[in-house]
Order: C-alpha cells, then sequence, then structure tokens
C-alpha cells in the first residue's frame, strides 16, 4: 500500500473529536485547506459547536477601491485588507480573472461567495456572482421586474445547500422607499420568483447590510425590527427590539449594526450622547426572539479619543464569524482596528491604502474563503 493509502486510511480511523482537537492546533490558512478534504471534515469545521475550539478563519476584507483609467473616467475594482498576515488564497484581489469588464464593485461578501456589480464597455451592468478562491464566477440574470428596486442582497451557506441566492427588494412606494415585495433568485433553479411581501407596510431598510444565517436572509429596519425571510419566499418573521436596544438618529435611523457570529446573530448599537458607549446583545434564543445583553464599552476606550461620532469619525464594518471581535475603520487615522470583546483588547492591524474621504464609509467586506467548487458556479 502506499503512503497516500496509508495515510487516507489512518485518517479515516480517527475520531471526530479527535479530529476537531487535531484541527484545533493549526492556522488558520491550514484550516480553509481542510474543509476541502470532504464534506464530512468540512461540516466538522463548519458545525457551531465546533467554531470555538477551531481557530477564525477570516482573512481580511474586500473593498472598492477607485482610480482613473485612461480616458480620465473613475473606475472602481476590488482591493483587499489583510487580517491574517499569510498568504491570500487568492492571486489578484481586483478579480482580473472576470475579463471584459472595465468597472467591478464589490457589493456583498457571504461564506466566500462574492457578489458584484460589473460595468461592460457597453456601459450596461451585469449581476456577477464569483468565487475569488477558485476564480469561478456566473452571471445571475436580469429579474424582469421593471419595479423600482431598493437593494440586493445576497445568500451562500455551503453547510446547508450548494446553491445560492439573490433578494431583490422591491420598493412599494416609488417616492418614499418602503419596503415591498420580494424577488428572489435561485441558483439551483436558475430563475427568478415573486414573492409577495409578509412583513406588513411603512418598513424602511437601515442601509447597513444584511445578514444570512440559518438560511434566512435578515435585514434591519427604521422602525427598531429586523425582518427575515427564507430562501423559498415561505417564511416570513419581524424579530422586534427591547426598549435599551432602539438607539435613534433622526436622520439615519438606528445607530445600530447587525452581523452573525458564531452561529448566533448579533446586535450593537453606538449610544451618543453623554459619554458614547457600544453595547452588544445577542440573539440567545433564535425561536423565541430572546435578546441577551453581553457587553458595553466606551467608545473613547476603543480609539483613544472623545466626543468621535458613528458614520462621521468610524465605522463598524465587521464582527468575526468566530470569536467575539468586532472591527472598525477609522477615518482620523485611516486605520483598520480590531476590539476583541472577551479580553477587551484593541488592536491596530494596518493603515488603509483607500483614504477614508468618502461619505458614507466605504464597504469593506468580510471574507472567509471557500475552497471548494460550488456546483452553482460553473466558471
Amino acid at each position: 500500500m502506499d503512503s497516500g493509502k496509508k495515510s487516507a486510511c489512518a485518517a479515516a480511523d480517527l475520531t471526530d473529536d479527535l479530529i476537531v482537537e487535531i484541527l484545533s492546533r493549526l492556522p488558520p490558512k491550514s484550516i480553509c485547506r481542510f474543509k476541502c478534504v470532504s464534506w464530512h471534515w468540512y461540516r466538522l469545521i463548519t458545525d457551531p459547536e465546533h467554531r470555538n475550539k477551531i481557530p477564525q478563519t477570516l482573512f481580511g476584507f474586500f473593498y472598492p477601491s477607485f482610480s482613473l483609467n485612461h480616458e480620465n473616467d473613475i473606475v472602481i475594482f476590488p482591493d483587499f485588507v489583510d487580517v491574517v498576515e499569510d498568504e491570500q488564497p487568492f492571486s489578484d484581489p481586483s478579480l482580473i480573472f472576470m475579463a471584459g469588464y472595465k468597472s467591478i464593485v464589490p457589493d456583498i461578501c457571504c461564506n466566500g461567495l462574492l457578489i458584484c456589480s460589473c460595468r461592460k464597455a457597453s456601459d450596461e451592468y451585469d449581476l456577477v456572482v464569483c468565487n475569488p478562491a477558485t476564480e469561478k464566477w456566473v452571471v445571475v440574470p436580469d429579474s424582469g421586474d421593471e419595479s423600482i428596486a431598493l437593494v440586493n442582497h445576497f445568500g451562500f451557506d455551503p453547510s446547508i445547500s450548494p446553491n445560492f441566492y439573490v433578494f431583490q427588494i422591491i420598493d412599494a412606494d416609488e417616492n418614499y422607499g418602503y419596503v415591498g415585495d420580494v424577488n428572489i433568485y435561485s441558483s439551483e433553479t436558475g430563475a427568478w420568483s415573486h414573492k409577495e411581501s409578509g412583513w406588513g407596510d411603512e418598513l424602511q431598510l437601515v442601509d447597513r447590510g444584511g445578514v444570512f444565517l440559518n438560511g434566512m436572509l435578515h435585514l434591519l429596519t427604521y422602525n427598531f425590527k429586523i425582518l427575515t425571510v427564507d430562501t423559498e419566499g415561505k417564511t416570513w418573521r419581524t424579530i422586534h427590539l427591547l426598549e435599551p436596544m432602539t438607539v435613534k438618529c433622526i436622520w439615519k435611523g438606528p445607530e445600530a449594526f447587525i452581523g452573525q457570529s458564531q452561529g448566533r446573530l448579533y446586535y450593537i448599537n453606538m449610544r451618543a450622547g453623554g459619554t458614547p458607549k457600544l453595547s452588544v446583545w445577542i440573539l440567545e434564543d433564535y425561536a423565541s426572539g430572546e435578546w441577551i445583553f453581553k457587553y458595553s464599552i466606551s467608545i473613547s476606550q476603543i480609539f483613544g479619543e472623545k466626543d468621535l461620532m458613528f458614520e462621521r469619525d468610524y465605522a463598524l464594518i465587521a464582527i468575526h464569524p468566530q470569536c467575539n471581535m468586532v472591527f472598525f475603520v477609522c477615518r482620523c487615522e485611516d486605520k483598520l482596528i480590531s476590539y476583541d470583546m472577551d479580553h477587551g483588547k484593541v488592536c491596530v492591524i494596518c493603515s488603509l491604502k483607500e483614504h477614508l474621504c468618502h461619505r458614507p464609509f466605504l464597504p469593506y467586506l468580510p471574507y472567509v474563503p471557500y475552497l471548494s467548487d460550488s456546483p452553482a458556479i460553473q466558471g
């Protein structure tokens, strides 16, 4: 028996507990590679019960980078800022393998897949889903809906399904931007479906992205509610917030952010006035909607300065998918900063290449590599 077959047999004899213990001692890049050993290993690594033991897999953040082309037109292509000091799991952050586009705007990153708005030479746009690690990509067909779309959202979770989903939120009132019906694209069927909204009337979305968790899209509204819908448009839900969670800014809606970590939904608000502080709640029981308070920290302790304002001086860009850590960008010094909530530790990760002169802040999209080929993206 050759050495490769012997190694395969030896690995097959390992118990799940022993595999998890071995993986917990490896660096993040190795964890990403071992996800590709088998679907069984992938499920072990992504299992919520193992996320506290297995190292982080967040490699950094994609963001749009602005430049001038030879015709002095502004063009946008993705760039990347590292969190892990290691070789990047892709060849070029500008996604040059998607040939034929003169501008590529990264919109949303979800579990290793990136959805981008891509401008062709004809100035028409394609909506493209790509995997930067495998350099595979696919164009999403037009929904055919002539109604005004408020926003597109994206969902992909390979632990649930190998397929991805695009959610197009329709404007119920063309003058006020209220949430209306939803068009949902499934890569499994290759088609869009139109679903009548099950959320109610006069709801407006906060423009700070969405969260795809438990096979559901989660959206924050100005009304201090979190809206959810599943990938088939069959299950609609409204998650209400506790009164202490409802911090409001008149012209921007809730001073808040939602994200997911370790398989749970997080809600973070930034309370201004007096001593500005950041407070964190976790949806402890997803079925019942039970929130629990976890952390509170003054903004001055994180940044070392007083009187800083959310989305004027700094922005909260992500929650770490594997541990209780949040990431900020700071406008005054153009820095990427992390804050470890368990240990109260602040770390300046790096200086940013893109100066934060744009308002609102550039979107920084957290990237966890997905090194397997998805059947939904054939390339």
